[in-house]
């Protein structure tokens, strides 16, 4: 049996909300106003940031690179801020990254919201064919 393209457009706004629904749970249940640690929000915001930047320019690329950008982009908004505030603080990247992976379950929320922004993407974007201009 053959699914139509707007059930599969469906199922994957639904997966998409559902990745990015986790990526938000994620970073408000491990964020510690006590601790100051908000490495999720600063993740959430860079990821969304990154892919919202891109979205103007992506919209009139190809499907198939369209999707690649999306994904890479809101993956390295994602984990940006992190470094960054890093290198502010005198602390090298890695030990940073790793601290936000141990304390603020950073990899859950570096990998659903990537998911998600591409998920959502594909949701979005319809596809053209060979025709769509490059």
């Amino acid at each position: 049996m053959m699914a139509s393209r707007r059930a599969g457009r469906v199922v994957a706004a639904g997966a998409g909300i559902l990745a990015l629904g986790l990526a938000v749970w994620t970073a408000i249940v491990e964020s510690d106003p006590v601790l100051r640690l908000f490495d999720g929000y600063w993740m959430l915001g860079g990821g969304f940031a990154a892919a919202l930047l891109l979205a103007p320019f992506a919209w009139r690329w190809p499907r198939e690179r369209a999707l690649a950008g999306v994904a890479l982009a809101s993956l390295a908004g994602a984990w940006l801020p992190l470094a960054l505030l890093g290198l502010r603080a005198g602390v090298p990247v890695a030990a940073r990254l790793r601290g936000a992976i141990f304390w603020s379950s950073a990899d859950v929320i570096g990998l659903a919201l990537p998911v998600g922004c591409t998920l959502c993407w594909l949701a979005l974007q319809e596809h053209q064919g060979p025709g769509r201009a490059t």
